[in-house]
């Protein structure tokens, strides 16, 4: 992983010595603490069942990324969440894309942006998820790195089934006393470059910028209306995005077009509830539409 991410384990069980709390009384030795029992030859045997519980959590967030898992919850929002993943009062950071306040907005984070066959060009969609390094040191601390890996989903087609480039996350996490997500800081380390080969054109593209630009508007038009309605029409849409820098999405707020590009897909499940800590909070845009 490279300088920016020194060993899971080290870090992890920094976090551990600095975040864990003693749970018996002054004085007492370790294994008379609570959550501990008699082990082999006398020796205390910990409890470490939380290991299991913090991977079980982990694994089944990444499992519901997986197309058609997300599905109930880009449909019901959060009444379409298993309970006990995420806290209610759970924050957030996922670079580049944003920090998420609440339980709403980390789990439209996690479940809502995953790909859609129906709603990209590529038809690309996550079809397994693989945690390749875990750690837990403490029960209230975990590391993981994942590979989200990528497929053709267009049933009937001769490019079904074909392989994409996979996503990598690498993400540390927090857990509060019941093993719900409290607290997450995660990176996607190859966001842009996944874009550019799902789609086959780079972001760089004058082409594939109008294009997009088109299809950002029109989709705009059909879920931003009422009174979340931003633009009185396509054309106006249009003319106003192509005014702006398109950016990329390894940098992916701003007042851009890659920005509202993740903002129209979010508009699925929340279209009117402001994102203020995501992209638009320096120049005063309060809705996803």
């Amino acid at each position: 992983m490279g300088s920016r991410f020194p060993s899971l384990t080290l870090i992890c069980t920094f976090l551990c010595l600095i975040s864990s709390t003693w749970a018996g009384p002054i004085g007492w030795p370790p294994w008379m603490a609570s959550g501990y029992s008699k082990g082999g030859y006398g020796r205390p045997k910990p409890d470490d069942s939380w290991k299991q519980r913090n991977l079980d959590t982990i694994t089944k967030i990444y499992n519901l990324t997986v197309f058609p898992n997300q599905l109930p919850i880009i449909k019901h929002g959060a009444a379409g969440v298993p309970p006990g993943l995420f806290s209610h009062d759970v924050v957030g950071r996922v670079d580049p894309v944003g920090d998420f306040v609440g339980f709403e907005d980390s789990i439209e984070y996690f479940f809502a942006l995953a790909p859609v066959p129906a709603g990209n060009g590529a038809f690309a969609a996550i079809t397994r998820a693989q945690i390749t390094e875990f750690n837990t040191a403490c029960k209230d601390v975990a590391a993981s790195v994942v590979y989200l890996y990528c497929n053709v989903v267009d049933p009937g087609s001769p490019n079904h089934g074909k392989a994409l480039a996979p996503l990598k996350q690498v993400a540390f996490w927090r857990f509060d006393e019941e093993g719900a997500v409290l607290k997450y800081d995660a990176w996607i380390p190859n966001l842009n470059t996944w874009v550019e080969r799902t789609t086959a054109a780079p972001v760089t593209n004058k082409e594939f910028q109008l294009q997009s630009i088109q299809q950002i508007c029109a989709l705009t038009q059909m879920r931003c209306n009422g009174a979340n309605q931003q633009w009185t029409s396509v054309t106006e849409c249009v003319t106003a995005l192509s005014g702006k820098p398109y950016g990329n999405y390894d940098a992916a707020w701003g007042d851009n077009v890659v920005c509202r590009s993740i903002h129209l897909v979010l508009t699925q499940v929340r279209p009117d509830v402001g994102f203020f800590f995501l992209f638009f909070f320096s120049i005063g845009i309060p809705f996803k539409c």
